[in-house]
This record gives structure tokens, sequence and C-alpha cells, in this order.
């Protein structure tokens, strides 16, 4: 009984009533009614129909089964700065292991065929990952800026370009709400949109700052694709792979607060109806494989076990708290404890496995198009 999050204390107070008027109302003492409350005690069995029936809710919704009706939908943080200013070391370690070296300059030299200077803005740029990874690909003469709303990334950033000795302009803005000077060659983006609340917006920024004849690049993961990317030596693939309960989650999200966790596989279509040229979709080929022959294989499976929030022996209260959470977002209490148990699987299985070898494909798509010109 201990996972039962008995909700009589809140149903209580939204009627505003004490708990000597709870109990006169049932039939018991304010002190069972307290020893309730607190999960000192649980009701008999032949009392949960009888408090659920006097709130007017079911009975998995007074246990805490099912979320109570009206109750606040809580926002996903990942479009506001606080978040990411929280993640800078994260994602220093991360982004290693995001793009080959030769397959970003075959998307500058065979597919984008750049073949002089142009000026990028990267959009959402955190640290400035994107300029470090495409100057050196770049024709000489090329500029990059970068925006983000993260302060402590934008300082961080600054600092990276000057230690490497490259040329890279910062602005510390929200992209949303930033008038730009000047118009750009290239505006990207990486692992932006699906983090956003009304991601068409963003993208439809970017395109106001593209020069006519510029390109617009997107490059995000598809979250679909990366469930199914994973496989673990040791596990059972198939098990790896459920993410029924996820989707609910997404689902309601986007239907709660615009964010869209499959905007990177709609990303062209956008594009094009927002009077893209030439729009067209590649996928980033890089794979993670990785075993403990790796240098630095320590750092990349606790970087990796970090990024899918697996957990290591989560306490009941941990437990409870993330299953809440996940049914604040639309799963069944079923789908969200397999969730989490899903999660203390994977972990346990790491730090049992000192050596264990896993493959991992994000399933990036980079879509791009030209923004028309004006003159034609």
């Amino acid at each position: 009984m201990g996972k039962i999050n008995l909700r009589l204390g809140d149903l209580r107070k939204k009627k505003k009533m004490t708990q000597q008027e709870l109990a006169d109302d049932v039939g018991v003492s304010f002190q069972t009614i307290s020893k309730w409350e607190t999960g000192m005690n649980m009701p008999d069995i032949t009392m949960l129909p009888v408090l659920a029936e006097y709130f007017q809710v079911s009975t998995d919704q007074l246990l805490g089964l099912k979320t109570l009706e009206g109750e606040e939908y809580v926002q996903e943080e990942t479009a506001m700065k606080e978040f990411w200013n929280k993640k800078l070391e994260y994602l220093l370690r991360a982004r290693k292991g995001y793009w080959n070296d030769d397959y970003v300059q075959f998307l500058v030299s065979q597919v984008w065929k750049i073949d002089k200077p142009v000026s990028v803005l990267d959009c959402g740029c955190g640290y400035g990952y994107l300029g470090l990874l495409l100057l050196p690909h770049l024709p000489e003469g090329s500029t990059y800026t970068g925006i983000d709303f993260a302060e402590d990334l934008i300082q961080k950033g600054k600092s990276l370009f000057l230690a490497k000795g490259m040329q890279g302009e910062f602005i510390c803005e929200n992209v949303c709400q930033y008038r730009a000077e000047n118009q750009f060659d290239m505006v990207i983006c990486q692992a932006v949109l699906r983090h956003l609340d009304r991601p068409a917006e963003f993208l439809q920024k970017m395109i106001s700052f593209a020069k006519p004849g510029g390109y617009v690049v997107s490059i995000d993961a598809n979250r679909e694709f990366e469930c199914c990317g994973l496989y673990i030596e040791g596990m059972d693939y198939q098990e790896l792979c459920q993410h029924e309960g996820l989707v609910k989650k997404w689902q309601t999200e986007l239907k709660m607060q615009g964010r869209d966790y499959a905007f990177a596989i709609r990303a062209a279509h956008m594009m094009r109806k927002m009077g893209l040229l030439d729009v067209d979709v590649r996928m980033n080929d890089k794979v993670e494989f990785v075993t403990s022959q790796l240098g630095e294989y320590e750092e990349i499976k606790q970087d990796f076990i970090q990024y899918n929030d697996w957990a290591f022996g989560l306490g009941e209260k941990e437990k409870e708290k993330l299953t809440q959470r996940l049914l604040n977002r639309g799963l069944s209490y079923k789908e969200a404890e397999a969730y989490c148990n899903r999660s203390v699987k994977i972990a346990d299985f790491f730090a049992a496995h000192p050596g264990a070898e896993y493959t991992f494909v994000k399933g990036h798509m980079i879509s791009y198009g030209k923004k028309a010109d004006s003159s034609n």
C-alpha cells in the first residue's frame, strides 16, 4: 500500500472543509482522518467507495491512480532559460557524440554546396556548439553569430571561441523577441524546436532572419526514432523499444502547451507551407556504438544515462513523485509505474554490468530549404 497516494487531503481542502467536518460527515474520528491523510493508516476497503461517492470522484482518483478533474497541468520547463542555464556542464559533454566530422563536410560541400563565405545565425545556440562544428568546414571569411536567452551558455560560448582562437558573435536575447539589424546566408538551429512551446513561431522567426536565397536549417531528433533506436547488449530489445506511455505524455504536452515531440518529422512540411523553396530532408549519419574499449567509456556511459533520465535505485517517494507527474501527462497509473520501473531497470543493469555495451541512434533529422527571392 506504500505506493498509494491517497488524495483525501487535496479533496478535503478543495471543498474547504476541516478534518473534523469530514470526520462527522463520514462517521469516523478526526484523528482517523488525520492518519489517513498523513499515510499512517489507510481507510478500510469498505470506506473507499464511501469517500469516493462523498467527493464525487472515482476510487482510482481517490487513490491517486488518476488525476483529479480540473487538476492544474504542470508545464515542462524546457522553454525556460533557467532550465538550460543549469544544463551547461551536461551539454558540454553530451554534444560530443552528435556528429561525424566527415558528414558535416559532406553537408557543407555536397548538399548545400557552400563555396563562398557565408554569414551564419545559430538560433538557440547554447554555447555555440554548431559554430565550433561548422566554421572549420565553411569557406574562409565565413562568420558565425549565436543567439540564446540563457546567459550562462552565452558566456561559455564566448570563452570557448576565444580559447580556440575563433571569431564569433554572441547575442543574449530571446529569439522570438529579437529584431535583427541584418539578414544571414544561413539560419540554423539544433535540438531546439522539439523543446519549445509553439515551435512553428520560432521557425517563422528564423525565416525572417534569412536573406533571400539563404538557407534555413532545422536539426532535431524524432522521438519515435529515438525510442526504437536503442539496443543494450544483454537486455531485451523489444522491451527497450516500448514507449506507449510516452506517446500519451507527448500528446498531452502538445495539447496543453504546444510542445511538439514530432516537430522534427513535420519540419519540412512546415517549411514548404511557410514559403521555403527546394525543401529537403537528410538524416544525421551518426550512430553511437559504445563499448568498454573506448578511452572515455565511463564518461560517455554516464552522460548517456543522464541524457535518458534513467535513475538508479529510486526510492518510493521519488518513484511516486515521478508517477504523479506522468499521471498529470495523461498516463494511466499502470503505464506511469511501468515507465518508472523500466527506467530503474536500465540504470540498475548498467550498474550491475560495468562494461555494458550499447548502440544508440538519435534519429536526428536535418530539414532545410531556401528563402524565396522577393525580386522574382
